[in-house]
């Protein structure tokens, strides 16, 4: 079940709310976590020993490491979260990678190992269930955050339904104060609705119609023939749009959804592609996974206080591990590393004089970067991804009127469009009109206040019609 579906929409998430607001106050926590745990049951149902797991051991160690760290044992606290992360990130690798483990390492399958008896797919939100439980312990025992001796707690920062599927990736301060007494107003309930309609929105209405688009230029056998220059570049921007309106359209949603039942959820985007610099991408895309990999990890291997050198290395292992934690194909290596790559460019001398240029410029080079990279995101595989860049490059549009005819609907261009236009910051134009219509009186006021309320249903109704024309695909960033 996704936060997209039918089920979901109308018939699940009804009845939570609808149990949430007739409980009382204290049982509330008891209704999210029921509702969370089936929610990961309707998913994946081998996933909840799995998530179990998780919460009693997790909830275990962190209990013993702020014991450790209260009484002064720092050795035995320190071991105890070694082992805590050890456990969770094994646990992780070899749900999500021994089977590429053994595909690539030919000395794995000699010994008589078989990737196809060891392929599966993971459980449902193992990694970013698994990254929350990581931060919570290293949290715990940094004292940033002390341990938590309600399980209930633990089990709804692990479980929390609105963020199972894709994030983000929440710290343990900032969901807390709202899993103790969920007590929404109905300002939070009309933001958070809002929230999510434009989320959903975002989903079916951009992705949704980009998505076919970038699926035409990336199948292994393009329309009309051998890949043109033409299709390539149109199938590019149409997944470029596609995965940006996808997770962030998610992102609204789970983030829509914690308010509307008063638990707190971290931003996770925040216009990237008007970025001028890759770093700059990084600290706009997917906020709540680079934080983590900036926290827990770059910063542990000596961040950039270390020598140049160190810090290329300490680049390339965080996007090393960055591209291996979206999935395990080479592709995913390679993106990660190509972003590494860029960000060490930036920290030359050329990079200094990129940061320079005209914002013109910058805004060029760092969508171009992002862009290229997309290609081995989406790529089946690095044959593909390679070709695909080679057809970027040729220079040949022999096949590309028969894409225009056959993808290129009017529909198609018009969300790729609005895609263009709402992936700008809008909200000083947002609060110009608000602005100008309450200096109209009451009935501009009125007329403001009727456009908030409606503007979500609306966009809601045509959401629900979209998906209803049969064309729902899944959420990019759920196989993750």
């Amino acid at each position: 079940m996704s936060l997209d579906s039918p089920l979901f929409l109308f018939a699940f998430l009804p009845a939570v709310l609808a149990g949430f607001f007739a409980s009382p106050a204290g049982l509330r926590q008891l209704v999210l976590l029921a509702a969370s745990l089936m929610f990961t049951a309707m998913g994946d149902i081998t996933a909840l020993p799995v998530l179990a797991a998780s919460i009693l051991g997790n909830h275990a160690l962190a209990l013993a490491i702020g014991n450790a760290r209260a009484t002064g044992r720092t050795i035995r606290q320190k071991r105890l979260a070694a082992l805590g992360v050890t456990a969770n990130i094994l646990y992780l690798a070899k749900a999500k990678y021994l089977a590429f483990a053994v595909s690539a390492l030919p000395f794995l399958e000699s010994s008589g190992m078989d990737p196809a008896q060891v392929h599966g797919l993971p459980p449902l939100g193992i990694s970013f269930f698994t990254f929350q439980a990581v931060s919570y312990l290293v949290d715990v025992s940094r004292g940033q955050v002390a341990a938590d001796k309600n399980l209930l707690h633990t089990a709804l920062y692990l479980s929390f339904f609105p963020k199972m599927i894709a994030g983000p990736i929440a710290r343990y301060a900032t969901m807390l104060p709202g899993m103790r007494l969920p007590r929404p107003a109905l300002s939070d309930v009309a933001a958070g609705s809002g929230r999510f309609c434009l989320g959903l929105a975002k989903k079916t209405l951009l992705a949704g119609t980009l998505g076919p688009v970038a699926d035409a230029a990336f199948s292994a056998r393009p329309l009309g023939g051998a890949l043109d220059m033409g299709t390539a570049w149109l199938g590019l921007l149409a997944y470029t749009g596609q995965i940006y309106f996808d997770f962030s359209g998610y992102t609204d949603m789970a983030v829509g959804l914690g308010r509307m039942f008063g638990i707190a959820l971290p931003e996770n985007f925040d216009h990237p592609y008007v970025s001028r610099s890759v770093r700059e991408f990084w600290r706009r895309w997917h906020i709540s996974l680079s934080t983590w990999f900036r926290d827990y990890l770059y910063i542990p291997l000596g961040g950039g206080r270390v020598g140049p050198l160190a810090v290329q290395r300490n680049l390339l292992v965080v996007f090393l591990v960055c591209g291996l934690w979206h999935g395990a194909n080479w592709t995913f290596v390679a993106w990660g590393l190509f972003h590494g790559v860029f960000l060490i460019f930036e920290r030359t001398r050329a990079g200094r004089l990129l940061d320079r240029a005209p914002a013109a410029v910058g805004h060029a080079y760092a969508l171009t970067a992002v862009m290229l990279g997309w290609v081995f995101f989406r790529a089946a595989d690095l044959p593909q991804a390679v070709a695909y860049l080679g057809a970027l490059f040729s220079f040949r549009f022999e096949g590309f009127d028969y894409t225009w005819m056959t993808v290129a609907s009017r529909q198609a261009l018009t969300a790729l469009a609005l895609a263009v236009v709402f992936s700008l910051p809008l909200g000083g134009v947002v609060r110009t009109v608000s602005e100008a219509a309450g200096r109209l009186g009451p009935l501009g006021r009125g007329a403001a206040t009727a456009a908030a309320i409606l503007a979500p249903a609306a966009l809601l109704a045509l959401s629900a019609m979209q998906l209803a024309a049969g064309t729902y695909s899944p959420f990019i960033y759920a196989r993750f």
